[in-house]
């Protein structure tokens, strides 16, 4: 299973818009960041069941900020 099959939202974003950060550090909040030149547009809560939910949220975040800013980039 591939990252642009799974969570093809995400893959979009990291392609034209920012990044995408997985992994816990000190000073940042949650374990999925999306991230653009303005900041963090998405950051999982601090406490998620595992790391499969916090890529979920980020998806659908990330569906509704396109749905928003770009809805052309929406395939459905």
């Amino acid at each position: 299973m591939s990252l642009q099959k799974s969570y093809p939202y995400l893959y979009r974003w990291a392609e034209t818009y920012g990044r995408v950060e997985f992994g816990r550090l000190e000073e940042a909040e949650g374990v999925v960041r999306c991230i653009d030149e303005s900041g963090i547009v998405f950051a999982s809560p601090k406490k998620v069941k595992d790391l499969d939910a916090a890529l979920k949220m980020a998806e659908d975040a990330i569906y509704e900020w396109f749905e928003i800013n770009d809805p052309d980039e929406l395939d459905d």
